[in-house]
């Protein structure tokens, strides 16, 4: 797996400034992956939410429920599937001496940012995801890290990651 280290030291600064930070992009750039090697650097507890997992649907049907009582870190992946959620992050940030930080991965869709900025205006800081660039291959291989390879492969992790060009396409 590539560290993505610059993505997390830009996501430590966005939280230094609003509770709440958005990662954007498009689906499969790493986004959860992204998500979780930042949680893991965390020293708070860690709750994760995943928009597309039944369990979790079900956990959120009394969203205010759920969520004001926790504390520490939050992720909530595929925001997009509930932006009715933005105005209650809005007021679970707003409590006093909140202990609690948001991070919510979704698509960069125009209405998501619109609503998301609207309702979250001075507690949200955005984050753009995309894929792999040549300053984050050097982890690699010396065969992978050319840009001819990032060329080829794409800068998607899964496709160019890919043990041969074949499985890339």
């Amino acid at each position: 797996m590539i560290q993505r280290s610059k993505h997390i030291a830009q996501l430590q600064a966005l939280f230094k400034v609003t509770p709440i930070v958005a990662i954007l992009g498009t689906r499969q750039v790493g986004k959860t992956t992204l998500a979780r090697a930042f949680a893991d650097q965390q020293s708070m507890p860690v709750h994760h939410f995943d928009l597309e997992d039944d369990e979790t649907l079900a956990q959120l049907t009394e969203p205010k429920l759920t969520l004001a009582a926790l504390q520490g870190f939050i992720i909530i992946d595929e925001i997009q599937r509930r932006p009715d959620l933005f105005p209650l992050l809005r007021v679970l940030v707003d409590r006093p001496n909140v202990q609690t930080q948001f991070l919510i991965l979704g698509s960069a869709s125009p209405a998501l940012l619109r609503q998301s900025s609207e309702t979250l205006a001075g507690r949200i800081s955005y984050h753009r995801l995309e894929g792999f660039g040549l300053d984050e291959i050097t982890e690699l291989p010396p065969s992978m890290q050319t840009a001819e390879h990032l060329w080829l492969c794409g800068g998607f992790p899964r496709a160019y990651l890919a043990d041969s060009l074949t499985a890339s396409f």
